[in-house]
């Protein structure tokens, strides 16, 4: 009778351990989930970052275009303006005195050198934009050599 009692304290020990087996695997089995899910929210967030990244650099190409035009606007203003005085300027000498020929010369030798200048104004600039978006581009490949290393 003490064997058996032996052997049945025995089998529940056993019981008990394989109990405490299959709690510690199911455990396991759960944080096995938690960390898939933690992987799965982290590659997401990255893929996140990676689109919010794309779009900043989207704005901030937007917003160089968007300087370009405001530049080009307000030179044409002025351009507009000077033009504008050149025009009431002219008027009002026509109506003090007659204009002669050598004056009329001059005047348009004055506007083919400020096209001129204008013109020279204008390469410059599209210059400056170029090497500016170079430089933009050379950031944008080592943030994404960056990024992929990670």
């Amino acid at each position: 009778s003490s064997g058996i009692n032996a052997e049945y304290g025995e089998f529940q020990t056993f019981q008990h351990y394989f109990k405490q087996i299959n709690l510690s695997i199911m455990a396991a089995e759960v944080l096995k989930k938690k960390i898939q899910e933690l992987m799965n929210e982290r590659d997401e967030a990255l893929e996140k970052g990676d689109a919010l990244e794309n779009q900043l650099n989207d704005m901030k190409e937007q917003l160089l275009k968007a300087e370009f035009e405001k530049k080009e606007l307000e030179r044409r203003l002025k351009l507009t303006e000077v033009e504008l005085d050149n025009q009431s300027s002219l008027r009002n000498q026509l109506k003090k005195k007659s204009i002669n020929l050598k004056v009329e010369d001059e005047r348009i030798k004055d506007d083919m050198k400020s096209q001129v200048k204008s013109i020279n104004e204008m390469e410059e600039l599209l210059q400056l934009i170029d090497t500016r978006y170079e430089e933009l581009e050379l950031d944008y490949n080592e943030t994404m050599e960056d990024l992929n290393a990670l």
